[in-house]
C-alpha cells in the first residue's frame, strides 16, 4: 500500500519494548516480529514461475502461516487464509503466496499502474534493515505489476520512485475458476514471484547478491481485499467500506511503511527444514534504537522539538537503564534534527545508530 491512500495511522506505537516498562527484561526475549527461514535450492532443483505453487521445492517447505489484520491479533481475523513461502537461487528470491479468494475481480491491467485499486498481493523488502531504500512490488489476480522504491518512509517525507524496475524479474499468477465473473465462485488465486537480487539490494549499503548463508533481511507481507458484491453481472465494491489490509508480520498501524516492524527474512545453505533461526546479537541495539525514536517524534509532536534529556522521553526501563544495551546517547541539532547512539554491552557486537528520518545503521 502506498500514499495514495490516507489512514488515521497511531505514527507513535511504540512495538519493541512494548510492556517491559516498569519491569526487569531477559534481553534474549525481546519481541521480535515474525521470522522465516529460506532454503537456496539444492543443485539441479528449479521453480518454474507458472503461478502454481506445485514444485517439489514449495511442497517440501513450510508456510509463513496464516495473515493476521495489519493492527494486530487483537483485531479480527481476517475472512480469508492467506500465506507466504520463500525459496532462493543464486539469482532469485522467489516467493510464492496463496490466497483463499470466492470473488476474483482484476481492473488494473497496466504495468505500474495502482495495482491496490484490486484486490493485491503485495511484497516489501529492505535487505539491511535501514528502513531506506526499500522496494515494494504488487500483483493482482492477472499478473498486472506494479515495482517501485522508496528512498525512506512516507512519514519521513519518502517518495515512491515508480520508474524503479526489475528487468529480468518473473512473475505469474493462477485463478482457481473465472475472473471477473460473480456467477462463478472461486476458491482461491495463487501468486509466483522470483525478485531478482541485484534489483533488492540496489541502493542499500551493505547487503549483498547473492546473500550469504546466515544473512538476515527484513521483509513483509499485505494482502488488500476489498468488499465487492454482483451488480447486474459484474463486481463493484460496496460504497463505503474500506478496504482489508492483511499481513505476514502485525504493523500494528493501519501502515506498510514502518520497516523497522517487518519480518525478519533468514538465508540457509542447509538441508531443507533442518536450520533454527537464529536471534542477532545486535537485536537488543536495534530495539533500543527504535525506542529511542518513536519516544523523540512522539516528544516532538507535542513540544515541537527534539530532546537530548533522556528524562524527558517516555522509554522503557531496560533502555534507560542501559540493561541490554548502553544507555542512548542523543545529539540534538537546531531542535529539529537528532542523531541516537547505542552502545553495545559486549564490544565484540557493534554500535548502532538511529537519525530523525528514520535511518537506521551500524557501524
Amino acid at each position: 500500500m502506498t500514499s495514495f491512500r490516507t489512514y488515521v495511522i497511531p505514527i507513535f506505537i511504540v512495538l519493541v519494548g512494548k510492556g517491559w516498562c516498569s519491569q526487569q527484561v531477559n534481553c534474549n526475549d525481546l519481541p521480535l516480529p515474525k521470522t522465516y527461514v529460506a532454503y537456496h535450492l539444492e543443485p539441479g532443483k528449479s521453480i518454474l514461475v507458472d503461478g502454481k505453487l506445485n514444485d517439489k521445492a514449495w511442497l517440501e517447505v513450510a508456510s509463513t502461516g496464516r495473515f493476521i489484520d495489519i493492527q494486530g491479533l487483537d483485531f479480527p481475523k481476517p475472512r480469508f487464509n492467506t500465506w507466504a513461502k520463500m525459496r532462493w537461487d543464486d539469482t532469485y528470491l522467489y516467493i510464492g503466496g496463496y490466497l483463499e479468494e470466492t470473488d476474483v475481480f482484476a481492473n488494473q491491467t497496466k504495468h505500474d499502474s495502482v495495482v491496490f485499486k484490486d484486490n493485491d498481493f503485495e511484497v516489501f523488502t529492505d535487505p539491511d534493515g535501514s528502513t531506506h531504500w526499500y522496494k515494494e512490488f504488487e500483483i493482482n489476480a492477472i499478473n498486472t505489476t506494479w515495482d517501485l522504491e522508496l528512498s525512506k518512509p512516507y512519514l519521513n517525507g519518502g517518495v515512491a520512485n515508480s520508474s524503479f524496475e526489475m528487468p529480468t524479474m518473473k512473475s505469474a499468477t493462477y485463478v482457481d475458476g473465472p475472473v471477473n465473473n460473480p456467477s462463478v465462485p472461486n476458491k482461491y488465486w495463487t501468486v509466483e514471484i522470483a525478485m531478482p537480487f541485484k534489483d533488492l539490494i540496489r541502493e542499500t549499503s551493505k547487503a549483498t547478491a547473492p546473500p550469504k548463508k546466515g544473512d538476515q533481511w527484513r521483509i513483509n507481507f499485505s494482502r488488500v481485499e476489498w468488499h465487492v458484491h454482483n451488480v447486474d453481472g459484474h463486481y463493484e465494491k460496496i460504497p463505503g467500506l474500506p478496504e482489508d489490509n492483511w499481513v505476514w508480520s502485525s504493523q500494528h498501524a493501519i501502515n506498510m511503511h514502518l520497516p523497522e516492524r517487518w519480518g525478519i527474512l533468514q538465508f540457509s545453505t542447509d538441508n531443507v527444514n533442518s536450520t533454527k533461526f537464529v536471534r542477532d546479537p545486535n537485536w537488543p541495539i536495534y530495539s533500543a534504537l527504535v525506542e529511542v525514536y518513536n519516544a523523540e517524534k512522539k516528544f516532538f509532536a507535542i513540544q515541537g522539538y527534539f530532546t537530548a534529556d533522556l528524562k524527558q522521553l517516555e522509554l522503557a526501563d531496560w533502555v534507560v537503564k542501559g540493561q541490554c544495551a548502553k544507555t542512548p546517547q542523543i545529539t540534538v541539532i537546531n531542535n529539529y534534527n537528532f542523531n541516537a547512539t547505542v552502545f553495545p554491552l559486549d564490544r565484540n557486537l557493534t554500535t548502532g545508530h538511529v537519525r530523525d528520518d528514520r535511518l537506521i545503521w551500524f557501524t
